[in-house]
């Protein structure tokens, strides 16, 4: 077995980790970004909502979370305890796991505004059932539980690979406040089976994943949220009822497409026992992935072309011009804004939005990734550098960012002075 693959004993502490930065947050906990100074590479950290009373048990379940190695499922790397890299917060616990670069599908879907090309398509949905029916052969099956696209991380080649299986369990069990949230959540609520709506004796299987597939398979094809104009108390009522998302689609688009529907009208049936297993999935997603596996290559370089193209729309107003050698760099006092692609999220579109961090000065570690990290907002576009008292700004080796000043203007309407008031 790949030691990779196996939680350690021992458990990863602040003294492993440095340049921390928070990357998102969901309804597990708080997901953030960290360098682990003895291997050299960047890692994701998920602290998990739980006490200091249930960490053996975390620890004992989630053990079953490591078992193996699949390439479609995000590997995980340990047990973490620590503060999350401050010494004013309270000793947090959680899960170290590989950082994926690209973010979720969710985020691909939202920056694209469309599906992926469709060999990128077809390879995505096959990855997604090998990695699902990998953890559905282990011993005790492990159940995922919370399958929709913000739990589907894409690496640099765009790779599928799954996160958070297993956790929704643990969560249930440890916090009656994420589970009640979760629940309300509509993002989740849309991709549960129809029986875990209208039963409260509702016992998890293996065709709730099924389902969820279902509802996965038609969100990449149609790059849609299901469900996305109806209250959630509208879906809970109509799911079990019969209803399912809107299959007016023009399967000549591409070879295959219309065994994909096929397959996930099969997946979404009411009765659970008439749903197909994880293998017949991989087996029909094969069959037609193969069709299109010579062209994958190609729609890969396209999106990413996409991708890159978005960093440049969303930086286009920043004039780089080269600095004079000897001109000192002045001191910049700056904050970026705007969601960076999430790590993992529970409800990635129904968060309440978040504040500006406080502004400061940069750090050293931040200072040299100032580039990187604003390549990285590829998959939520829109990337806004507030700064104040600013002329100049060093982004990389011999350049400045020039940025002219206007001078303001009242408007007519203005009072003269901010101690002006009216009187009737």
């Amino acid at each position: 077995m790949d030691r990779l693959y196996c939680i350690r004993p021992d458990p990863i502490r602040d003294e492993d980790l440095d340049c921390w930065k928070k990357i998102g947050a969901g309804g597990f906990g708080q997901i953030y970004r960290a360098r682990h100074t003895k291997w050299g590479t960047d890692v994701a950290i998920k602290s998990l909502l739980c006490s200091g009373g249930c960490v053996s048990t975390l620890q004992r379940e989630a053990s079953l979370m490591f078992q193996g190695g699949n390439p479609n499922v995000l590997r995980f790397f340990g047990f973490y305890e620590g503060t999350l890299g401050s010494t004013q917060n309270p000793c947090r616990y959680g899960l170290v796991m590989e950082f994926m670069e690209r973010g979720s599908l969710a985020d691909l879907l939202q920056c694209l505004g469309e599906p992926p090309a469709w060999p990128l398509t077809f390879r995505i949905i096959h990855q997604i059932g090998l990695g699902m029916n990998f953890l559905h052969h282990l011993s005790p099956p492990l159940l995922h539980l919370d399958l929709k696209p913000s739990n589907v991380l894409l690496d640099d080649s765009l790779n599928a690979k799954l996160t958070d299986f297993g956790l929704s369990r643990l969560a249930r069990s440890y916090s009656k406040s994420v589970r009640k949230k979760d629940e309300m959540e509509g993002g989740t609520l849309s991709y549960m089976p129809p029986e875990a709506l209208e039963s409260l004796n509702y016992k998890p299987s293996k065709a709730s994943d099924i389902y969820s597939y279902s509802v996965l398979l038609w969100s990449i094809i149609t790059g849609q949220e299901p469900y996305s104009h109806a209250p959630s108390s509208l879906v809970r009522f109509r799911v079990p009822c019969g209803d399912r998302p809107d299959l007016s689609l023009d399967c000549s688009q591409a070879d295959g497409l219309a065994d994909i529907v096929e397959l996930m009208k099969r997946c979404w049936v009411k009765e659970p026992s008439d749903r197909p297993s994880f293998k017949d999935c991989v087996d029909e997603t094969e069959k037609i992935f193969e069709m299109h596996k010579r062209e994958v290559s190609k729609a890969v370089g396209e999106v990413l072309k996409t991708l890159d193209e978005e960093i440049c729309s969303s930086l286009k107003s920043i004039e780089i011009t080269p600095r004079p050698r000897n001109e000192v760099s002045p001191q910049v006092s700056f904050s970026i804004t705007g969601a960076p692609p999430e790590q993992e999220t529970a409800a990635d579109h129904n968060r309440e939005s978040r504040k500006p961090e406080p502004r400061s000065h940069p750090t050293p570690c931040s200072e040299k990734k100032i580039l990187q990290t604003l390549q990285r907002q590829t998959s939520t576009p829109g990337v806004h550098i507030n700064m104040s008292n600013v002329f100049g700004v060093q982004i990389g080796d011999g350049n400045c960012m020039n940025i002219v000043q206007k001078s303001r203007r009242r408007h007519p309407t203005a009072p003269s002075s901010v101690n002006d008031t009216f009187n009737p």
